[in-house]
């Protein structure tokens, strides 16, 4: 019985986790209509209601100080979404930290998930950097186009 309970565990763990493909940056850039690069000025958890009568869940509510708008949008700070933490696809937003984020609408307004191109631009570990150049190479040439 015990093994039975850890195995149905691991499964339903398992079937929660999230699990990302990878994306060509040119294919995300066609499909995510708004992308920016800006700076986390504060993090907020918000309620929002799910269908059925009293079920809520949790969102980060994340506003950005816009430094550059490559499409999409003209204001000078935004508000995104994302999910509370990486295992439900969440992005792991930290205030007074630049970002490029490349956001979708959805009921809440915009929302960021991990599996996306949103990239930290001030990581330098060299098994971020080469994303990074990669995502700011190809959005360098965006600007004015």
């Amino acid at each position: 019985m015990k093994v039975l309970v850890f195995l149905f565990s691991l499964i339903s763990f398992h079937s929660l986790a999230c699990s990302c493909m990878g994306y060509d940056i040119e294919e995300a850039f066609k499909d995510y209509p708004v992308v920016f690069s800006g700076v986390v000025e504060s993090i907020d958890t918000i309620k929002v209601k799910e269908d059925g009568w009293f079920k809520y869940s949790k969102l980060k509510a994340v506003t950005l100080v816009v430094e550059q708008s490559y499409k999409g949008m003209t204001a000078e700070k935004i508000k995104v979404t994302t999910r509370m933490d990486s295992a439900a696809c969440g992005f792991p937003f930290e205030e007074k930290v630049k970002y490029v984020v490349f956001a979708i609408p959805d009921e809440n307004g915009l929302f960021v998930g991990s599996c996306g191109p949103t990239i930290h631009m001030e990581k330098r570990e060299e098994y971020y950097e080469q994303e990074r150049l990669r995502v700011t190479r190809f959005l360098s040439k965006q600007i004015g186009t």
